[in-house]
Order: C-alpha cells, then structure tokens, then sequence
C-alpha cells in the first residue's frame, strides 16, 4: 500500500490536473481529448525530457551542455500532466482502492520498470504509451529509479501546473 501522504500528493496532482483540464477544454470547447491525442503529446514531452538529458549521451558534439538535474525534473513535471490527464479520462486509479493487494503502486512497477531499463532509456519511456493502464505508478517507478523521489516530482508539478493556468489565462 502506498502511504498517505502519497496519495494526497497523487490526490492533489490528479485534481490540479483536472482543473487545468476543465479550463482547457472549456477554452478551446472540447468535450473530450482521445488517447491518441494524450498519447503524442505524451511523446512531444518525453521527447523535451530526452533532450534535457542529452548531456549523458550527446557524444558528437562538444558543446553540449551537462545535464542540468533542475531541468530535467522540468520536463519531468510536463511528462507527469500528460500521464495525469491520461489517467484522469482512462485510468483505473485503484492506488485508491482500501483493498489489501493493491497492485497500482510504485514499488510494484519499480522490478518491470528496472527491466525495462536493461533495453534502454528509449524504449523505457516509450513503453508509457503503450501501457494500457499503470501509466502513473510505471512513471512514478521509472522517475524513482532515475533518482526523483514523489515530493521532488510533486513540487515540480505543482510549480508547473501554476505556470500553465497562468498561460491558459493569458492566452498562451
């Protein structure tokens, strides 16, 4: 079981996201958004993160920048809306669930997660898309794994998610 103190984070995240949501569609007067929609922007996000890890792997050119841990926990953060507004529309959430086994957990995913990993950074990440159901808690694993505790990621969503009802606000 998670503790709860995670699943008020999870809980808040998930709310914040659907308020952003709401806002969103009702903007740009969508009644709904397709997987296949959440699915590339999903990808658009992981593919920011990628690149803000392009230090570690970028072996061509010689001014690469390091990689910068604050931006990577950045992009991180936008990878986690995209996975929460999948989650919001499709999800099953059971980490909310009062059942003994609970099998949507982070520490349950973290042994497919680790590997995953073995095949590579790429098709790590990638596998969120085509994860049916779990796409939080695999991305919460795979974020943990990566050395981004919950409150780390939680604090970054939420500063994120600020920053996104602003530019909803002023017309972004």
């Amino acid at each position: 079981m998670m503790k709860d103190s995670e699943l008020r984070m999870i809980e808040t995240m998930l709310k914040k996201q659907d308020e952003l949501n709401s806002a969103i569609m009702k903007e740009y007067g969508l009644t709904t958004i397709s997987k296949e929609q959440i699915d590339l922007a999903t990808l658009d996000e992981i593919g920011e993160f990628t690149h803000e890890l392009k230090g570690d792997r970028c072996w061509w050119k010689k001014s690469q920048e390091p990689v910068d841990r604050n931006k990577v926990l950045e992009e991180l953060a936008d990878v986690f809306h995209f996975v929460l507004i999948y989650e919001l529309f499709y999800g099953k959430r059971e980490y909310f669930s009062d059942s003994e086994y609970n099998v949507e957990n982070p520490r349950n995913y973290m042994p497919v997660v680790q590997m995953d990993i073995a095949y590579g950074i790429a098709s790590t990440l990638t596998r969120i898309v085509s994860l049916f159901d779990g796409r939080l808690m695999y991305l919460l694993a795979l974020s943990e794994h990566l050395g981004f505790c919950l409150e780390e990621v939680y604090a970054a969503y939420m500063r994120k998610n600020a920053i996104n009802m602003e530019r909803l606000k002023n017309g972004y």
